[in-house]
């Protein structure tokens, strides 16, 4: 089974650092391991109204970034580097920084390419100002794609190290699922009790002690394998 807690507008809105971190007692919400020093991130938007007929300009009344965080321990933290690296959480770790370093010499190394190569198409003329950068062109495509080589290669270094230290601290350990996050607009500002977030994940217990610490609705559902299952019988 599987649990969907259900937040409403009024845990949202009233967020003061625009973050609502998911605890319970220093427990990993995927594998119950303790201690949970790191956090699944999800960034995620706090919409009011939807405008109708816009397709350019604002789509809602109210719009505002926020982070959603539940708690979880190092092995799935080291899961998240092997599996979903783009989607580790930034939390100054050293996998973290790690993440950080190539992401941005991954768009350095991207954007001098693509100015290289914007350099060669006649948007830039032949005289002018420009035209001794024109003649120039190769020197940023060289330079950004061994910036994306060298990111590249430091990725897979850092992968196959993390990937070793993990088979050997946590061998046949299983991987888990990161939670299921749905947002949905607020229709009535008004209504703080209107539900805009749920969170699905398959630690029911964890998850239930969680709703229930909070004051939050759940519901339990079957997971995938539960249904295909029961199909099955």
């Amino acid at each position: 089974m599987s649990v969907k807690i259900k937040i409403p507008a009024s845990e949202i809105s009233s967020l003061k650092n625009g973050r609502l971190t998911v605890e319970n007692e220093g427990r990993c919400f995927r594998c119950d391991s303790s201690p949970a020093d790191h956090y699944e991130s999800h960034h995620l938007k706090y919409r009011v109204g939807m405008k109708k007929n816009r397709i350019y300009s604002n789509k809602f009344e109210f719009s505002r970034s926020y982070w959603l965080k539940i708690a979880i321990c190092e092995s799935c933290y080291q899961s998240d580097f092997l599996l979903h690296p783009d989607l580790l959480d930034r939390d100054g770790s050293p996998l973290a920084r790690v993440v950080q370093f190539h992401s941005t010499t991954s768009m350095l190394g991207g954007l001098l390419a693509a100015l290289g190569f914007l350099l060669l198409t006649p948007f830039i003329p032949e005289t002018g100002l420009l035209a001794p950068l024109k003649q120039i062109w190769q020197l940023p495509v060289v330079i950004g794609v061994i910036a994306l080589l060298l990111s590249w290669l430091s990725q897979r270094k850092y992968h196959n190290r993390v990937l070793t230290e993990f088979e050997k601290n946590y061998p046949g350990i299983q991987s888990h699922a990161r939670a299921g996050v749905i947002t949905r607009v607020v229709k009535n500002e008004k209504d703080a009790s209107e539900i805009i977030l749920e969170i699905d994940m398959e630690n029911e217990s964890w998850a239930i002690e969680a709703a229930k610490a909070h004051n939050w609705s759940y519901e339990t559902n079957p997971t995938e394998s539960e249904k295909t299952t029961s199909q099955k019988v």
